[in-house]
């Protein structure tokens, strides 16, 4: 009894998924297929893609391939993180001596010995990888074989960011899920059918070019993506907000912002980013906290900027849709020096609002300061 059995988060499932197990459905012809969706992953946060949607994503994209494939709510059943070893302990159970076949990608290959209780798996299951072009080859100790070919980098975490910085769905996803997605808002389609609702149209285009260029930024300076983009979609979600407008939410939300006072008295729209890092946290639930304080600190920065603070701070000031002279200069130093660019990024705030004979923030100065001590 040949029994293939392909798990992972699938969240969503793209079509490097898809080409993986076609081509395993075609060299290994199972008796059986189980396709196993993650209830919540050892090895990450618990998704917030409800598991009944993520099956039923799965079921659009995989019920054509044939009627021997069963979709397998075990890791639901479990309750908890749940480990591959178990799952192939409970596949024996389930068949009379089964000839298990493992698929997974080739991220996973190398990893496998350090996964709980690795030999039950050795022991039990034919592991089946897909490679992808340049993959390096760590001879592996255990019972394995290479599909014939090679197979597109595809990842859910990149299908995401790329759905949460831009509002649409890449081709990277198949065609059977697209309305499941739009239907029930996910991957960030909320965050910009909210934004779309608040913010003027040029704004909301900013977000989403800040939102691409931090994407950018992150891979360069080994930030998580979607972190990166989450912050940058997110960083002007109370531009929408008059000056007493911004006041009062400060006021009535009890939210603690440095020199608010001058700030209330002589530029009121600088408590935008205060605003915003309060909704990404209450509004949005935004639980990491170098995300909410990035989007604080994007406008007048602070003594101490975490390396997303910084990506912020310049893909703010130096996105795609800005027009003046200087945004090519400091995009292009950003992809070689961050905090190069962050200095003159500074350095360009300044100016402007000298130039438009506005009041300066000590912050901003503090910042200024701060960064041509530590140049020098």
């Amino acid at each position: 009894m040949k029994v293939l059995v392909f798990g992972g988060s699938f969240d969503p499932v793209h079509k490097g998924h898809v080409a993986l197990f076609r081509r395993a459905m075609k060299v290994i012809a199972p008796d059986v297929a189980h396709i196993v969706p993650a209830y919540h992953s050892p090895f990450k946060a618990k998704s917030p893609t409800p598991f009944r949607l993520r099956m039923k994503m799965l079921k659009q994209t995989f019920a054509k391939f044939g009627k021997n494939i069963i979709f397998d709510d075990y890791e639901l059943r479990q309750g908890g993180k749940t480990y591959t070893y178990q799952l192939v302990q409970y596949l024996q159970k389930r068949y009379a001596h089964p000839e298990i076949y493992l698929l997974v990608g080739t991220d996973c290959l190398n990893d496998l010995h350090n996964w709980k209780n690795p030999q039950i798996i050795f022991d039990h299951a034919t592991v089946v990888a897909g490679k992808r072009k340049g993959y390096n080859e760590n001879p592996a100790q255990f019972k394995h074989f290479f599909l014939p070919g090679f197979f597109p980098k595809l990842s859910s975490s990149r299908v995401r960011a790329h759905i949460l910085s831009c509002g649409d769905i890449p081709n990277t996803v198949p065609a059977q899920i697209t309305d499941t997605i739009r239907k029930n808002k996910l991957y960030g389609l909320d965050v910009h059918e909210w934004l779309r609702a608040h913010l003027k149209p040029n704004r909301y285009l900013h977000s989403c070019k800040v939102a691409e260029m931090a994407a950018v930024l992150s891979d360069i300076y080994d930030v998580k993506v979607e972190t990166a983009v989450q912050a940058g979609i997110l960083h002007d979600a109370g531009k929408g907000f008059s000056g007493p407008e911004l006041i009062d939410f400060c006021h009535t939300h009890k939210i603690k912002v440095p020199f608010f006072e001058d700030i209330c008295r002589q530029e009121p729209s600088l408590l935008h980013s205060f605003v915003s890092a309060w909704l990404a946290k209450h509004h949005f639930g935004v639980k990491d906290s170098q995300v909410v304080r990035a989007i604080a600190e994007h406008t007048l920065g602070s003594l101490h900027m975490s390396v997303l603070s910084k990506i912020l701070f310049v893909a703010d000031i130096s996105s795609k849709d800005r027009k003046y002279k200087d945004a090519f200069l400091i995009r292009n130093l950003a992809l070689q020096d961050l905090d190069k660019a962050l200095l003159y990024a500074a350095n360009r705030k300044l100016l402007f609002t000298i130039d438009s004979q506005k009041w300066l923030c000590p912050l901003g100065i503090d910042l200024w300061n701060h960064l041509i001590k530590q140049e020098k």
